[in-house]
């Protein structure tokens, strides 16, 4: 395969060395959060939060914690957004979190009533304040855990999406693969999701409201 595509590509122009653009991404927030503030002709208001992650990115050795935390935080469906901000408080229509692997960014997306907005955020906020100070339970730990590991080994049943791992993974720079991953997840204890929770520095919070909300 490599050598057929080798022989297909031969033709096209190529750089001798990796190419890599200049940018910088601040890895801190500044010392006072940013508030954004949007009117549109909507009846449903949009929460959204950006952290820095202190440094953390998917070259660090502590990037296994940063994703387990984002797990655990909002971004699986047994995550402290989904099950009590959403499910049993009943303050967002949704609300999760995704990470941005080589910016050093978890961002915070949900929905919710225009008059939750101040509940919402100060609830969002208080789960990732819990998670700091280490009070996760084992259960939470464990199914994070066996989320996560599922979900990167189902990618080597799927061509597509083990394609666009490597192709993520060559563009970072990175030749670390699923099950390398996976024994760093495996190994990822409470006092590290704890220190990565830690550093994260809120930047932005943004709310899009309705015009007469």
């Amino acid at each position: 395969m490599e050598q057929a595509m080798r022989q297909a590509l031969a033709g096209l122009p190529q750089a001798r060395e990796r190419l890599c653009p200049e940018c910088e991404v601040a890895l801190h927030a500044g010392t006072e959060p940013r508030y954004v503030e949007d009117q549109l002709d909507v009846t449903q208001g949009k929460l959204a939060m950006g952290f820095r992650t202190g440094g953390i990115t998917c070259w660090e050795e502590d990037y296994p914690a940063l994703t387990v935390l984002n797990a655990l935080f909002g971004g699986t469906t047994m995550s402290r957004l989904f099950l009590n901000v959403r499910e049993k408080l009943s303050l967002c229509y949704y609300a999760s979190s995704t990470l941005e692997k080589m910016k050093g960014l978890l961002l915070v997306s949900s929905g919710t009533e225009f008059d939750k907005y101040d509940t919402a955020r100060k609830e969002i906020l208080a789960q990732l304040e819990s998670i700091r100070r280490g009070e996760i339970e084992d259960w939470e730990l464990e199914g994070t855990r066996s989320i996560l590991i599922n979900g990167h080994r189902s990618t080597l049943d799927d061509q597509g999406r083990l394609e666009e791992f490597w192709l993520g993974q060559s563009a970072a720079g990175l030749d670390i693969g699923i099950e390398e991953l996976v024994e760093g997840i495996r190994r990822v204890t409470r006092e590290q999701v704890a220190a990565a929770a830690q550093k994260l520095e809120l930047d932005t919070i943004y709310f899009l409201r309705g015009r007469e909300g």
